[in-house]
C-alpha cells in the first residue's frame, strides 16, 4: 500500500509541475508528459511485481502446509488486491485451511463471482460450509463440482467429504476406536484429607491417627486407555449405537490406589426434524488395585433440540444402582435429571460454550444408613475454541452441593459437602488422526466433616491415535 500511495503521489506532483511551468514548446510538454508516464509505468510494474512474488512466496507455503504463515503474509494486502482472482483464491484457500473460516469463504466467493466454474474454488468453498456446520451448503456445492467433472484426486477428496457429513448426519453406519497413553502426576491419588489425625465426637472428640493410606499422598503415574464405537442406522430416523471403554492406571509410589475402569454402553437414537431422542443402558465396573471395588449399571434418556445452527436446548435424566464389593453397607440407587444448552459463536475461533443445571438423589439401599442418603444439586460449564486448523483449548467448570439425610453416627451431625472442580486442556493434531493433550485439573472438596474435606491437583500429557471406518 505504501508503494502504490508513492507511485499516486509522483503522478500527482508531475502533473502539478506541468501546470505551473506552462511549457512553451509543444515539444517541450510532450517530453515532460513522456517523462511523467514513463516514471508512472515504471513504478507501477515495479510495484507490481512486488506483489506477485509475495503471492510466489505464499503459494509456497501453503504447498509446504504452513497455511497460517500464508494467510498472515496475504492478509495485509486485502484492500490493494481482493478482486484479483490470483490473490483472491490463494488468501481464500490459506483462510480456510488456517482456520480463518469466514474470512477464507469471503475471498473465494469473489473468485467465484468472476469465475463460477473454477473447480478448485467451488472444492474450497465446499470445505468452508462443512466446516462452518453448513452441511447443506456444503453437500450442493460438492455436488457443483462433480458436476464440473474434476479429476481423479479431487473426485476422492469431495468422497471422503461427503461421507464425513453423512457420517456426522447419521446417515451411514460408522466405526471408531482409539488408543491412548499417558503419563502424569497426582498431588492426592486417594482424594484423602490433608491431616494426620481425625477428631471423632462420637468418643468425646478423642483423636485417632490416620494410617498412611487415609492421608494425602502424590504419586507419578502412567496410564492407558482405549475403546470401540459403532453406529448403525435403521433408516432416516432410528439408529442404534454402542461403546466400550477401558482404561488403566498405574502409580509409580503404591499400586493400592491402581485403579481401572472397564465402560459398556448399548442405546437406541430416533431424530425427527430438529429433534434427537436417545435412551441407552450403561454398565462400569471400577477396580482398585486389580481388585471389583464399584459396579454401576442402570439406563440414560435425553432429548435434544437444535434451535438453529447455533444454539442447542435439552433434557436428560439418569438412573444407576450401585453396589460396593464387600462393602454391601454402601450399596445405592441414584436418580439425576437435568437441562443443558449449548452455543456456537460466529466466529473464525468457532467458539462453543455449554452449560448444564442438574439435581437428584442417591439413596441407601438399607433403611437402618440413611445417613448415607443424600440430596445433590450441581451445574456444569464449559467451551471449547478452534485456535488454527490443528489446536483445540477446552476448559470445564463445575459445582456440586450434596446434603445428607440424617446424622453421620460418629460424627453427630448431618454431613454437608460443596464440590469444585475446573479442567484445562489442549489439543493439538500434529498428524491425521494423531493429537497431543495436555491438561491440568483441580478438584476441591469441602466438608463440614474434616475427613471428608480434601483438595487434588493432577497434570497429565497423553498422546492418542483415532481409528474412524
Amino acid at each position: 500500500m505504501q508503494r502504490l500511495n508513492q507511485q499516486l503521489n509522483l503522478q500527482k506532483t508531475s502533473f502539478y509541475l506541468l501546470e505551473k511551468l506552462q511549457p512553451k514548446t509543444t515539444a517541450l510538454k510532450f517530453s515532460a508528459l513522456f517523462f511523467v508516464m514513463f516514471a508512472a509505468i515504471l513504478f507501477s510494474s515495479q510495484t507490481l511485481a512486488a506483489l506477485d512474488a509475495v503471492l510466489t512466496q505464499a503459494e509456497a507455503l501453503i504447498r509446504k502446509g504452513d497455511f497460517k504463515a500464508a494467510y498472515l503474509l496475504l492478509e495485509p494486502l486485502e484492500d490493494a488486491r481482493a478482486g484479483d482472482i490470483n490473490y483472491d483464491y490463494l488468501f481464500g484457500f490459506a483462510g480456510v485451511e488456517s482456520g480463518n473460516v469466514t474470512r477464507g469463504a469471503f475471498a473465494l466467493e469473489r473468485v467465484l463471482a468472476v469465475d463460477p466454474n473454477n473447480k478448485d474454488a467451488r472444492t474450497e468453498m465446499a470445505k468452508a460450509h462443512f466446516l462452518l456446520g453448513e452441511r447443506q451448503a456444503s453437500k450442493a456445492e460438492f455436488n457443483n463440482v462433480l458436476a464440473l467433472n474434476p479429476d481423479a484426486q479431487t473426485k476422492k477428496t469431495i468422497d471422503n467429504l461427503l461421507t464425513a457429513i453423512q457420517k456426522i448426519e447419521g446417515t451411514t453406519t460408522t466405526f471408531g476406536a482409539y488408543a491412548e497413553f499417558g503419563l502424569g502426576a497426582d498431588s492426592n491419588i486417594s482424594s484423602a484429607p490433608n491431616i494426620n489425625a481425625i477428631s471423632v465426637p462420637l468418643f468425646s472428640g478423642v483423636a485417632f491417627e490416620l494410617g498412611q493410606d487415609g492421608r494425602e499422598q502424590s504419586s507419578n503415574f502412567m496410564q492407558l486407555a482405549t475403546g470401540l464405537s459403532f453406529r448403525q442406522p435403521v433408516n432416516d430416523d432410528f439408529a442404534y449405537f454402542g461403546a466400550v471403554n477401558l482404561a488403566h492406571r498405574d502409580n509409580q509410589t503404591t499400586s493400592t490406589f491402581n485403579t481401572s475402569n472397564l465402560d459398556l454402553n448399548l442405546g437406541l437414537q430416533y431424530k425427527v426434524d430438529e429433534n434427537s431422542f436417545s435412551f441407552a443402558l450403561q454398565n462400569n465396573n471400577f477396580y482398585l488395585d486389580s481388585s471389583s471395588f464399584r459396579h454401576a449399571y442402570g439406563a440414560t434418556a435425553q432429548w435434544l433440540y437444535n434451535i438453529d445452527s447455533f444454539n442447542q436446548a435439552g433434557v436428560f435424566g439418569q438412573y444407576s444402582k450401585i453396589n460396593y464389593a464387600g462393602n454391601s453397607i454402601r450399596n445405592a440407587q441414584r436418580s439425576i435429571a437435568g437441562v443443558n444448552v449449548g452455543h456456537v459463536f460466529q466466529h473464525d475461533f468457532r467458539p462453543v460454550v455449554f452449560a448444564s443445571v442438574y439435581g437428584g438423589r442417591e439413596d441407601a439401599d438399607d433403611s437402618s444408613v440413611n445417613f448415607l442418603s443424600q440430596d445433590i444439586v450441581g451445574v456444569r460449564l464449559g467451551g471449547q475454541l478452534n485456535i488454527g486448523a490443528r489446536l483445540q483449548l477446552t476448559t470445564s467448570l463445575g459445582i456440586e452441593n450434596r446434603k445428607n439425610d440424617e446424622n453421620d453416627p460418629s460424627f453427630l451431625t448431618k454431613r454437608k459437602d460443596n464440590q469444585y472442580d475446573a479442567t484445562l486442556g489442549l489439543r493439538y493434531t500434529f498428524a491425521r488422526d494423531w493429537s497431543i493433550r495436555p491438561q491440568y485439573s483441580y478438584t476441591k472438596n469441602d466438608s463440614n466433616i474434616d475427613l471428608n474435606t480434601f483438595e487434588r491437583q493432577i497434570i497429565s500429557i497423553s498422546i492418542r491415535k483415532d481409528f474412524n471406518w
